[in-house]
Formats: C-alpha cells, structure tokens, sequence
C-alpha cells in the first residue's frame, strides 16, 4: 500500500506545525515533497532521518520548501554514504543550485562540488515521473509570477496544489477523490489561496474534498468554519491512502 503523510502542514512563517512538505511511501521506500527548513525536526517525529529517504521532488525555491536539502546532502554523502534521488521539474535547477545551493554547498573538504556530487539529480521534463509503482503527474500551479512552482497529481486520485492562489481549472480536469490545498488565513495574499476565495472559487461538492494546508498558526480560530464547509484542516502527521 502507498500512503501519503503530511509531515508539515505550516505556512512559511509559521512555527507550531513544521513547513508543508509531505512523504510518500511505499514499502520501505520514501520520497519527500519538498524539503523545508524544518525537514529533520519533522522526519524526527515520524521516527525517521535521511537515511530512510530515498528521494525528493521539489515544488519551488522557497526556503520552507527548499532549505532542508543541504543538511539532508551533507548527512546523506558523509554520514549515510549514499546520493538520494532529487527529481526537479523544469526550471527548478538554476533556482535550486545557481541561485540557493551552491554558496553553502559548491566547496566541501575535497574541493568544488555540484548538485550531482550530493544527489542522484533527475531533471523532468515530460509531466510526470514514477516513484516504486506510484505515479506522479506536476503541473505547474499559479504562486509567485513568472516562477517556476507546481502542484502534483498522485495516482490520479490525489492532489498536492503546492503553494499557489485558488487553481480551478487543474482541479476540474483531475477531479481528485482528495485535494490538499494551500490556504493563507490572511483575509488576502499576493501568492497564497485565502479561505474566502476558496470559498468562491470551488463549488461546495469540492470543498467537501478539500484538506487546507500551508496555514498559520492560529486555525484553531476558524476549525469550526471549515469543518462545515471544506473536509478540515490537513494536520502534522495524517496519512493519506494513495
């Protein structure tokens, strides 16, 4: 059986829950939805450390999706002994590695490296990838203009939005059995989905599908609102069956 666990479900400034990443498995085998800055504490709670991670896909380059992955290559070349595989969609490599990666991770002990040194790098460009028999479809969603961001479809039957604004259209055409969404409790954000248009945006028949997640640390103010009007809150540690 694939599952799927929210190992955070925090918006970027957020300090209770962890950043909004999440774990695939299969098995024994564990890929990482982003790689956050709060990525050991969360894999600690699991029971787990990057030795048991055989992969990440990145959404974008933010640091609550992003930062983890250098202590995550140090631990995994000098301590585990082994490159995990890092899949990026297109775009993401000269964000990832020119731009955020390389000031802290291009000398180690023996001289200049590259992403390839720590990582098996695996660059995406047709849509979707395979991680042990589960399927894996990315889009791009709609977060910071002209940045390269996505969601992911997972066996056709789940949807990971990623950070984006309100995505009608990718929805509809998917019609997921479960939808995890990105959702700012801020009346209105430039990059995030409010409450109040996913509201507007989704009719009530998808919202009864949707879990929030990426919100700030006071939900519990607005529990009662969406327990009537969309399927929860996602929380730090539920599972979802693939």
């Amino acid at each position: 059986m694939a599952t799927l666990t929210m190992t955070g479900v925090g918006h970027s400034e957020a300090m209770a829950h962890w950043n909004n990443n999440a774990l695939v498995t299969v098995g024994e085998q564990r890929l990482l939805i982003d790689a956050g800055y709060t990525i050991k504490y969360a894999l600690r709670d699991l029971s787990l450390d990057f030795g048991d991670i055989a992969g990440v896909f990145i959404t974008h380059v933010h640091a609550d999706h992003c930062f983890g992955l250098e202590r995550m290559a140090i631990e995994c070349r000098f301590r585990y002994g082994f490159r995990p595989r890092l899949f990026l969609p297109p775009g993401v490599y000269d964000e990832l590695w020119e731009q955020t990666l390389k000031g802290v991770m291009g000398t180690v002990g023996e001289g200049p490296a590259t992403l390839d040194d720590y990582f098996e790098v695996v660059h995406l460009d047709d849509g979707g990838f395979e991680f042990e028999g589960v399927a894996l479809e990315y889009f791009q969603n709609a977060h910071t203009p002209n940045k390269p961001s996505y969601g992911l479809c997972i066996n056709d039957g789940l949807l990971f939005s990623g950070d984006t604004r309100p995505i009608p259209s990718e929805v509809a055409r998917r019609d997921p059995a479960v939808i995890l969404h990105d959702c700012t409790l801020a009346d209105w954000n430039p990059v995030h989905a409010s409450l109040s248009e996913l509201r507007e945006t989704y009719p009530a028949e998808v919202r009864q599908r949707m879990y929030l997640m990426s919100y700030e640390d006071h939900f519990a103010d607005f529990e009662a609102a969406v327990a009537g009007e969309f399927a929860g809150f996602a929380r730090q540690g539920q599972v979802f069956e693939l």
